[in-house]
């Protein structure tokens, strides 16, 4: 209550003063929830969980995922960070896979392109990262995949991405995977032989087995061994062996419960 004892002017100034310290606390209050709110809408997103996001939407075939995380990452394909770029162009990679695997040819083109400028990037930041090597060997075989007038240029980097990482980390279990994409999808008059790619699936899924990948790759990214195991069963089916096939796809699923791959190769 306004002790109304006092002189009107003194009495002004106490509830002026009390006017300003109620505002002051008002202001207060609100630079306070903005210092707690702007940090989280500014904060980058964190490399591991981007990756494990990723690897999670390729496998389950989430293309929606994979284009926020597009989004997301898009300002890492300018950083000078190699696990940026790295984890920028392994999004990529995901997403020119599951382009491909949908018949859209332009987004994979485009993703394949980002994904090899990426790689290449962190390359030369980190020239002795030989996860970032085989991702863009990967990325530049898928390129050539799609033909035209480039293709056996992009095969021909897409090697050359592969000796160079050999050459660093040759029981790497990524490593081994990627050059067996390469063994399996490369024309026979380039080098290409289906029986040593499927050599070096069963090799890649033995070493993440006994725990080669167990720490993840570059950037903490952990991916190949569902791969790995499911491209063990394909050669295993394609080669009539029904039980061995089933084996690896199941083992494929064991890694990975959503692998949508997997679960279409068993017929579920």
């Amino acid at each position: 209550m306004m002790d109304r004892s006092r002189p009107r002017s003194i009495r002004t100034r106490v509830v002026g003063a009390r006017g300003i310290r109620i505002r002051d606390a008002a202001l207060a209050g609100l630079c306070a929830a903005a210092v707690l709110t702007v940090p989280a809408a500014a904060q980058a997103p964190d490399r591991a969980t981007v990756g494990a996001e990723a690897q999670a939407a390729y496998l389950a075939g989430d293309a929606a995922a994979i284009g926020r995380l597009e989004a997301t990452t898009r300002p890492w394909a300018k950083s000078s960070s190699p696990l940026e770029l790295y984890t920028y162009a392994f999004v990529q990679f995901r997403a020119q896979q599951l382009a491909l695997a949908a018949k859209r040819e332009g987004p994979s083109k485009a993703a394949g392109e980002a994904c090899v400028a990426a790689a290449e990037a962190a390359v030369k930041a980190d020239p002795k990262s030989a996860d970032a090597l085989a991702l863009q060997s990967a990325c530049y075989g898928y390129l050539a995949n799609l033909g035209g007038m480039a293709a056996i240029r992009n095969g021909s980097r897409s090697g050359k991405s592969m000796e160079a990482a050999l050459a660093l980390q040759p029981r790497n279990p990524r490593v081994m995977l990627v050059d067996g994409f390469g063994y399996y999808f490369r024309p026979k008059f380039v080098g290409g032989d289906t029986g040593k790619g499927c050599a070096r699936f069963r090799e890649a899924a033995a070493a993440f087995d006994a725990g080669a990948g167990a720490r993840g790759g570059a950037a903490g990214i952990d991916w190949g061994a569902a791969e790995a195991h499911l491209w063990v069963g394909r050669c295993a089916r394609d080669a009539g062996d029904a039980a061995a096939a089933r084996k690896a796809f199941e083992r494929a699923l064991a890694i990975a419960p959503d692998f949508a791959a997997a679960k279409r190769a068993l017929g579920r």
